[in-house]
């Protein structure tokens, strides 16, 4: 276009510098004349260390060309630090810049929704909007999530918006921030209960993104066992509405374990006592809709055979008693069942019935 060439003919100035691919390429890309030319200028003005409003408006070009240049973005952002006015004083990007640049990235995002570069950029922008005013920083915060949701609509499980949307979160780390996204979070998973990102991340708002090793879990980044009740309820009647979907029956055995694991490492007897007795609770439960699916008559919704996702589950329920031979000798069985039903995984259900096995022979 003539504006394409306009930007291009402004480096007249400039010796373009060829890219180096050595004497005998193995494989060369065979990139169009426009992409060598605008790179070759690129590569100049790169070694030149030229952040001019030239060299701003070539890498708006050669993004065009190429989404995912990293180079070219870290580039640009220099360029957009070095036109500021307010550069001089704190070394940011005014305000103005920085939305028109999101635009620019969110125009490029269109056609690349899982570009690490594009997302990456938007996060080393808004860093300077969340350095402000608090109030400020949220409303920036919210029109970001905002952007995120549309991404999302479109693609539910794309990771890049899931872990943009917890950067933002934890990055303000503001209460309305974290209870709004428990519900954001409930709104998805009722949309599409299948989507584990969304179960993921309704565990990530419950606990303020903290992320605990099993060895460092303690009460503090732990579900209280109220709240753990609560999860648990949550995750039992979304395994209800579909009980082949996997991804409540993990959140399940998830708030389980923690809970387990802490009261046991904490070595209160009466929280031992009441995480046990829940377990126990969600055992029951979890047996009676194994019958109830096994009396079920053939149907879309009630396929023949086991069911994996609620065995696996009963089997992890089960394995936390490993001193009660009767429950082991339950798992043992469950386990030769889901060998049988769940071939994939067949060595996995095997190294873990010999693991039972051992524990019976103690």
């Amino acid at each position: 276009t003539p504006q394409t060439m306009m930007i291009l003919e402004d480096f007249d100035d400039i010796k373009p510098i060829p890219q180096d691919d050595g004497p005998e390429p193995v494989c060369a890309i065979a990139y169009s004349p426009l992409f060598i030319q605008a790179y070759d200028i690129l590569r100049a003005v790169l070694k030149a260390d030229e952040r001019s409003q030239r060299a701003f408006d070539l890498t708006t070009f050669c993004l065009k060309l190429n989404p995912a240049n990293y180079t070219v973005w870290h580039f640009r952002r220099r360029c957009l630090a070095s036109l500021s006015s307010e550069s001089e004083k704190n070394g940011t990007i005014d305000e103005e810049r920085i939305e028109k640049d999101l635009e620019f990235a969110d125009e490029l995002g269109g056609t690349n929704p899982k570009n690490y570069q594009l997302w990456y950029h938007r996060r080393a922008l808004l860093d300077f909007r969340f350095g402000g005013d608090s109030e400020e920083a949220l409303q920036v915060a919210r029109k970001e999530l905002e952007y995120v949701d549309k991404i999302l609509e479109d693609d539910s499980k794309n990771y890049h918006a899931w872990s943009h949307r917890q950067w933002i979160i934890r990055t303000l780390n503001h209460p309305q921030l974290w209870s709004s996204e428990i519900e954001h979070s409930h709104s998805k998973i009722l949309s599409d209960p299948r989507n584990n990102s969304a179960w993921n991340q309704r565990w990530f708002a419950l606990h303020h993104g903290s992320i605990s090793s099993a060895n460092a879990m303690n009460k503090h980044s732990a579900l209280s066992y109220e709240k753990a009740k609560e999860e648990s309820s949550y995750a039992l009647s979304g395994a209800k509405v579909d009980p082949f979907n996997e991804s409540p029956w993990r959140y399940l055995i998830g708030v389980l374990t923690e809970q387990w694991r802490v009261s046991h490492r904490e070595g209160d007897t009466k929280d031992i006592s009441n995480v046990t007795t829940l377990i126990q609770e969600i055992i029951v439960e979890t047996r009676e809709m194994k019958q109830w699916l096994e009396e079920q008559t053939l149907s879309e919704d009630h396929p023949a055979g086991p069911c994996a996702s609620l065995l696996s589950a009963l089997v992890d329920l089960l394995d936390f008693f490993k001193g009660e031979q009767e429950l082991l000798h339950e798992a043992k069985a469950l386990l030769g069942v889901l060998m049988s039903e769940d071939p994939v995984r067949r060595k996995y259900w095997l190294k873990r019935q010999r693991e039972v096995s051992n524990l019976l022979e103690m």
